[in-house]
């Protein structure tokens, strides 16, 4: 089996699922009571938070509250952060749960504004630029795109967005940035940030976002007064310690797995050239993640291709999981892709686990079924 889908998800590292069961026997008390075991497990937490700040070099004074996915951190924020009489700046290139929560707002009569990209795939400064004024509250944007890999410099916008509106939060997804790219967030001027457990080999339900000290959020869920009242319910304390656990082994090993993913991926792209005809290579323009692979084929369907590749025990995706149900690719056609190359659209992942004899087989895999297909 060869699979080349971990921006959808990552297999949980043997010794972070053996943590989390342990965790789940020798620490099932609730955070939330009041005697010694349970204060032992709240002080376990608070650690957690302290280490994930930490490994996202921000500053002990700014805070983390662990949710259930991402794609709740994502909820949380933007309703959280926006304001009724201000706008709000999102950008096209966002992972559905980012965008259909900035839709929904939309719909329920807040200004949103959508922020174009460019043809590699990065985002429009300009086209910010020209929307941001003293009116705008809130400014998102991925940091690196999960369909594409493409990489927003965030330090460079959010000091643009700040320059323009000072006042203006500015939130960053940065679910395919954490641990696979350099991440120091107190370099920049970000306001929040989100980031999830099982896209770093840890275990699934688990998500988490940080928010700069001194910004105030909006609680939409209501309950217990877990995770400050931000985010009321148990936490799920193997989950995240099993989340902070992942995160120090892939931060450990960052600049050896980089440079053996940027391997894997520059072999396939010269393979691909090599062995394959008529591709593009979304976002080949850009700065993008080494963990990413985005290739359109001519006169194919991906997800007929896709399947083809599954019987060779070849796992790979069309694009975000999040949105495997939906026709076309948001962001692709953002970018001013051609319906043509948006149907043949795979997104080829990778992780330090993968290999150079994978990616041969997987082009080998690939060229003998683009040749069958295109004849059909």
């Amino acid at each position: 089996m060869i699979y080349f889908d971990n921006s959808a998800t990552t297999k949980t590292y043997d010794e972070v699922a053996k943590y989390v069961s342990d965790c789940s026997t020798n620490m099932f008390y609730n955070p939330s009571s009041v005697y010694a075991p349970s204060i032992k497990v709240k002080n376990s937490l608070n650690e957690a938070r302290s280490k994930m700040l930490k490994l996202l070099n921000a500053s002990s004074s700014d805070n983390i509250y662990f949710t259930g996915s991402a794609t709740e951190a994502n909820n949380i924020i933007l309703n959280g952060l926006t304001r009724k009489n201000k706008k709000i700046l999102v950008s096209v290139g966002e992972h559905p749960s980012l965008f259909e929560t900035a839709r929904n707002l939309k719909n329920n009569g807040f200004d949103v504004q959508f922020v174009n990209l460019n043809k590699d795939g990065t985002l429009d400064i300009q086209h910010l630029l020209s929307l941001l004024d003293e009116d705008v509250g809130l400014v998102s944007f991925i940091h690196v795109s999960n369909e594409t890999g493409a990489i927003n410099d965030i330090k460079e916008i959010s000091k643009l967005i700040k320059q323009r509106v000072p006042n203006c939060l500015v939130h960053c997804d940065g679910v395919q940035a954490f641990c696979k790219v350099p991440v120091n967030l107190s370099s920049t001027m970000v306001d929040a940030y989100t980031i999830s457990s099982h896209k770093v080999h840890g275990p699934k339900g688990v998500g988490a976002f940080y928010l700069r000290h001194g910004v105030n959020l909006k609680p939409s869920v209501f309950g217990g007064g877990q995770e400050s009242g931000i985010r009321p319910g148990t936490e799920n304390v193997p989950g995240i310690l099993g989340f902070v656990l992942a995160s120090e082994i892939m931060s450990k090993n960052f600049e050896q797995n980089f440079e053996h993913v940027s391997t894997l991926k520059s072999k396939m792209i010269e393979l691909l050239n090599q062995k394959c005809s008529n591709f593009v290579i979304n976002a080949e323009q850009a700065n993008t993640s080494p963990y990413v692979l985005s290739v359109s084929f001519a006169n194919v369907k991906g997800e007929v291709l896709l399947h083809a590749l599954e019987a060779y025990q070849i796992y790979v995706s069309t694009g975000s999981a999040c949105s495997s149900k939906l026709s076309g690719n948001r962001v692709l056609s953002a970018m001013g892709q051609s319906q043509q190359n948006i149907n043949g659209n795979i997104r080829f992942s990778f992780c330090e686990s993968n290999t150079l004899a994978e990616v041969e087989a997987v082009v080998d895999a690939v060229a003998t079924e683009l040749e069958k297909l295109r004849r059909l």
